[in-house]
């Protein structure tokens, strides 16, 4: 099994986990309401410790989602999906989607260096080494189907860290607006979604998410392909 970024990033703070569970508890608090989760003591300490002092608005949100995601997986007893090549294929070229996740959260770990992006516009593609899935913390308010996915780019044995985006939506197959995630997937040059954007992407049978709804669909279809291998 691949290293997975659970391990790179939080081996060491795993054993701070359960008194987080415990504040949890005390408090009454659901897991993914992340408003909440930020505001408990044991993780405010660890923000403290692992955030560096100069880090501005934006650093602090990022290790925020990325502790709350690290945290929900640590308390699923980390579940994760090892998505084949032939799974990821029919991804890419079924339609079905679902939010409905077979645990609390979950890691869909991708075929190495087979689906690539750009965690921003500014920043070269890099692979996509997988997602963490979770409910959306807007399932608290109502917010039925909504998950929450934290994508992680660039995982590389040279490399110390990776990149991650976040991101919430809804699969919606029964009430489609203006949000509904095959319509925001549609890329501005017009080509179908995953279609490689690496010159030599599609002899090499590669794949690309060029935007966060191409992501969004991308897990809602995986999720539905879960059971089958």
């Amino acid at each position: 099994m691949r290293a997975t970024p659970f391990a790179l990033a939080f081996g060491e703070i795993e054993p701070r986990f359960p008194a987080i569970a415990e504040a949890l508890q005390q408090d009454g608090t659901a897991p993914t309401d992340r408003d909440r989760f930020v505001l408990l003591e044991p993780v405010g300490r660890l923000l403290r410790e692992i955030v560096p002092e100069d880090a501005g608005a934006d650093a602090l949100e990022a290790h925020v989602l990325l502790l709350h995601h690290a945290y929900l997986f640590w308390a699923a007893e980390q579940p994760i999906y090892q998505i084949s090549d032939q799974t990821l294929r029919r991804a890419v070229g079924e339609k079905d989607i679902t939010a409905r996740l077979p645990h609390p959260a979950q890691y869909l770990q991708l075929p190495e260096l087979r689906v690539w992006g750009s965690p921003n516009e500014a920043s070269p593609p890099e692979p996509l080494d997988g997602m963490f899935v979770s409910a959306s913390p807007s399932e608290a308010g109502g917010g039925a189907g909504a998950i929450s996915v934290l994508a992680i780019f660039g995982m590389r044995p040279d490399r110390p860290g990776f990149s991650a985006v976040g991101l919430e939506g809804r699969a919606d197959l029964d009430d489609p607006a203006s949000g509904e995630i095959e319509i925001a997937a549609a890329r501005d040059d017009g080509t179908a979604p995953f279609a490689p954007k690496l010159a030599g992407g599609t002899a090499a049978g590669l794949y690309s998410v060029a935007n966060a709804g191409e992501l969004l669909l991308l897990t809602c279809r995986l999720l539905t392909l879960l059971d089958s291998g």
